[in-house]
């Protein structure tokens, strides 16, 4: 009796596992049971009027939850627009006739099977959640917006995506412990896949590819951000012909930020994300992460704010030549990339320290830099002799140049609201002197009434420093004679003056500089 009993647990389990999977809203759709047949037939349907399925008194037009079972099959014969969620687990005919409306979602809930070879316009979703060991057919479309959650998952597979973009995001809700690739290759082949939205890996696993196929080449270029709160996110996990082939993952726009999570890379030697962007972008590696390889390259023009953030594991870090990395971590360049995968620092880089705590540069940041950013009031300090080839922005905070840097051919440093701890002196021939003439732009600005102007001579010049209103009228005269070579400053009280625009014309021999001054009362 207790077996039987067992055994009627076990059916009633299934079967109301079996009903979850259609939903069971007031008016929802479902194919009959009994094979389907046209859409435009009201025999085709059952319609769920509250309590039950009951015959449908037409077909449905789309704008409600339609499920087509997995033992029916339906010929779209007529115009079709989606504009809640479609389910397929069975078979679909016509699919010429049906259209994924801008809210619409096509939810494949079906191991293989295939997905209709549609148009998918602003906002639409693939949403993909019946895979268990095969791929569908007719994955290889730009799609819009894409969700993987398949619980079910018992293999690794891909969407052999090529030449396709995906217009907005990409969602990673569940794989069970198996993964998703994006592309695929055949050996000596490539794949281009265009990410227009966001990547969000809340669990699950997501990679650019699986491949362990020689010669292939992988490039992602994604312009939105990455978000990861769990999950695995690799950009390779496949050995690609160990290394000959290559993975580039290009983050053009977005911002990338990890928690919780694992990250890995199957191909240490050619695969890796590119920062990419003409302007900044953050990394933000938060807490509970394995960073197992996370390999970075930051390209030429883009600055990376890592903040707090520590880069560990195995994986390379790249700064190019033109590029910028700043670091909020007490123990700079040293805390924030600490890799035992190759580490190339460009002495031709430029770096920032915006930390809220004191800070060291670290030995880690090369001898020779092109910009070097000052930009914490708790100060940070140098840690080794550094040459700086461009210009050294004290924006706040001491920087304690106990150790001393030295100006290159074409250095200079702006006064921008912080200091040094040694001030540089033309009496002392081992402390360097500007290396050509610059003015920094008055501090504060705007200002009320009075303000700093800090200039520096590389030699003894005759100077003239003049204030004058937008009309071109003078209104103040700062400094006329001779200064010596070294670093000076200049005050301007401008309490006898109106609120406004005000330019500073300051002149070195035959060099003149100007400088925008904004006086508000």
């Amino acid at each position: 009796m207790k077996a039987v009993y067992t055994l009627l647990l076990v059916v009633c389990f299934l079967l109301v596992s079996s009903m979850t999977t259609f939903a069971q809203s007031t008016g929802d759709y479902r194919t009959n049971g009994a094979g389907g047949g046209n859409w435009s037939s009201a025999s085709t349907w059952q319609r769920f009027n509250g309590t039950a399925w009951v015959a449908a008194p037409s077909a449905p037009n789309g704008a409600d939850a339609i499920t087509v079972r997995s033992t029916d099959s339906v010929n779209i014969n007529v115009a079709v627009t989606i504009a809640d969620t479609f389910k397929n687990q069975g078979k679909l005919g016509g699919t010429p006739n049906l259209t994924i409306g801008a809210t619409g979602i096509y939810q494949h809930d079906q191991d293989a099977g295939s997905i209709p070879a549609i148009t998918w316009g602003t906002g639409t979703t693939l949403l993909m959640t019946g895979s268990v060991s095969g791929a569908p057919d007719n994955r290889n479309q730009s799609f819009y917006n894409v969700t993987f959650n398949t619980p079910g998952l018992l293999s690794n597979l891909s969407m052999s995506w090529d030449s396709v973009t995906i217009g907005g995001d990409i969602r990673v809700i569940n794989t069970s412990s198996a993964r998703w690739y994006l592309t695929t290759a055949v050996a000596g082949d490539s794949s281009i896949v265009n990410v227009m939205g966001n990547i969000i890996v809340s669990a699950g696993q997501l990679s650019s590819n699986g491949t362990g196929n020689a010669n292939t080449k992988f490039t992602i270029h994604q312009y939105g951000d990455m978000i990861v709160t769990g999950g695995n996110l690799s950009v390779s996990r496949g050995s690609q012909g160990s290394g000959s082939g290559s993975t580039r993952w290009y983050m053009h726009q977005g911002n990338f930020s990890m928690s919780n999570a694992t990250t890995q890379n199957s191909n240490p030697t050619n695969a890796w994300f590119i920062f990419d962007k003409a302007g900044t972008q953050t990394l933000n590696l938060g807490a509970g992460n394995t960073l197992t390889a996370l390999p970075i390259v930051v390209n030429s023009g883009t600055t990376l704010d890592m903040g707090l953030s520590k880069l560990r594991g195995s994986g390379l870090f790249t700064l190019n030549a033109g590029a910028t990395l700043a670091t909020a971590c007490d123990g700079g360049v040293d805390s924030a990339v600490t890799v035992t995968g190759t580490r190339t620092l460009s002495s031709n880089a430029s770096y920032t320290f915006n930390g809220s705590v004191a800070q060291l540069t670290g030995l880690a940041m090369p001898t020779t830099v092109n910009n070097m950013a000052i930009n914490n009031a708790a100060g940070v300090t140098l840690s080794q002799a550094t040459t700086i080839n461009g210009v050294l922005r004290l924006m706040a905070g001491v920087f304690d140049n106990t150790i001393p840097f030295t100006l290159g051919p074409s250095g200079s440093v702006s006064f921008e609201g912080g200091s040094l701890l040694h001030p540089l002196a033309v009496e002392s021939g081992d402390e360097p002197l500007p290396r050509s003439f610059f003015v920094s732009q008055n501090f504060p600005n705007p200002f009320n009434p009075s303000t700093t102007i800090r200039f520096g001579l590389p030699r003894e010049s005759y100077i003239t420093a003049k204030v004058y209103n937008l009309l071109g009228q003078e209104v103040a005269s700062l400094f006329t004679g001779r200064q010596t070579a070294g670093l000076h400053e200049l005050h301007f009280d401008g309490s006898h003056l109106g609120s406004g625009v005000y330019m500073l014309r300051l002149q070195a021999g035959s060099i003149v500089d100007m400088k925008r001054m904004v006086l508000v009362k």
